[in-house]
């Protein structure tokens, strides 16, 4: 996909990724169930992200139905078990899709990042069964670019510095062939694309500061700080400024319009039981594995061997997995779900699929050093403390990793503490 500036790699971007499904799941979903996403259906989710729309999918369709879900990296994708549901990585500019195999596709906030939209949209609308829909979602910035710029926040002496970071941000996707009016474009390319029943919806959700819907901003100028200060465009201080407010819960901005536009593959609906499925999804420890950060670089003969070492858990939401100031000989991996970190009351981070903890305390068969609470049902890979220390000796270049990590998460937690 080439010029995409948010990168699934990155060790928050699953706080990221959050911020947008608390935005703009509830109107992408309502979207689906108007089209008539049901039973049976085979859905093709692209650039799934963190997969909360690809299991939603997941539960619509059912045990007969199934999902396809693509992104150049399926990290988080990968850590999901519905049984419906087959990963795969894939670049929608360049690789092969199967033609006329899908009742509905759905990309967001995907097309408006991409210098081959165009051969994009023409390889989902060949992918669609006769009579299937696709459902695309993209931002529209012409407020934000217009003089005076129409844009909502407050307090009102905020407006202009959050423009001056916003314009930043687009800056930064302009110069990699983002199209900031795609979304209001959206109509007419399905039309021209010969879709039928073509329609479209615009929102544009509030974000209040210290939300979770507000993170998704916070991380986005996190991730690019330093490229707005290599290109001139912010300084230290004007960014520090923005992540400030960003926590003012008495503060609110309000996101881009985002234009989702939906049409229909001329034709009668082919019925999802007689058509051909998909390959399945192969559901093994390996598979998980594979898409850990802390483990990436490990060959597969190493992986292989360090499968058996692990179990896999489930939780349920508000489970304690540590408890600060309590003994631990167990070490965690998260596969799905997410789980708040606090220390003496305080919230350090929010972890998220491929996170570890429980590192501290195995290796100096001490104390917790944080509670770690599951915010939504989870499932985890464990190691006890033997288990782990094989693991260590199993592959060397994961102490390394687990060093830097280490370092990097009380980095964030003494400066967590002291703000």
């Amino acid at each position: 996909m080439g010029a995409y500036v948010f990168d699934n790699s990155w060790e928050k971007e699953r706080e990221r990724l959050a911020g947008l499904e608390v935005s703009l799941d509830p109107g992408t979903t309502r979207h689906l169930a108007e089209i008539g996403v049901g039973p049976g259906w085979t859905c093709l989710e692209i650039a799934g992200g963190g997969g909360s729309i690809t299991k939603w999918l997941c539960d619509r369709v059912g045990p007969k139905g199934h999902v396809l879900a693509t992104d150049i990296n399926t990290r988080f994708l990968d850590a999901m078990a519905e049984p419906n549901l087959e990963v795969r990585v894939h670049d929608i500019t360049s690789d092969d899709l199967p033609e006329q195999s899908f009742d509905v596709i759905h990309a967001r906030l995907l097309l408006e990042h991409l210098s081959g939209r165009d051969v994009a949209l023409k390889q989902m609308v060949s992918a669609l069964k006769p009579g299937g829909w696709v459902l695309i979602e993209d931002l529209d910035w012409g407020g934000m670019l217009a003089k005076p710029p129409a844009v909502v926040a407050y307090p009102p002496d905020r407006t202009r510095p959050n423009i001056k970071v916003w314009r930043a941000l687009l800056k930064v996707m302009i110069a990699n062939g983002y199209d900031p009016e795609y979304g209001r474009k959206l109509p007419h390319l399905l039309t021209d694309a010969g879709l039928e029943d073509v329609s479209a919806d615009i929102r544009g959700p509030l974000l209040r500061g210290g939300t979770p819907g507000s993170t998704a901003a916070t991380f986005s100028v996190i991730m690019l700080r330093d490229r707005f200060i290599e290109m001139g465009l912010l300084t230290e201080r004007e960014i520090n400024r923005f992540l400030k407010w960003s926590t003012d819960q008495n503060g609110f901005s309000m996101w881009p319009p985002l234009t989702a536009a939906w049409g229909r593959k001329p034709g009668a609906r082919i019925s999802s039981t007689t058509a051909k499925p998909l390959p399945g999804r192969a559901e093994r420890v390996v598979d998980r594995l594979r898409q850990v950060p802390l483990l990436e670089g490990i060959d597969e003969s190493e992986l292989v061997r360090i499968a058996p070492l692990s179990d896999e858990i489930e939780v349920a939401a508000g489970a304690v997995l540590t408890e600060e100031g309590t003994p631990g000989a167990d070490f965690y991996i998260i596969l799905t779900g997410t789980a708040t970190v606090t220390r003496q009351g305080h919230k350090l981070a929010t972890l998220g699929p491929g996170s570890f903890f429980g590192e501290v305390a195995v290796l100096t068969h001490g104390l917790r050093t944080a509670t770690v609470t599951a915010d939504l049902p989870m499932k985890l890979l464990r190691l006890d403390e033997r288990r782990f220390r094989t693991l260590l000796s199993t592959a060397p270049a994961i102490s390394q990793k687990l060093l830097e990590g280490l370092a990097a998460r009380l980095k964030d937690a003494d400066e967590a503490l002291t703000q």
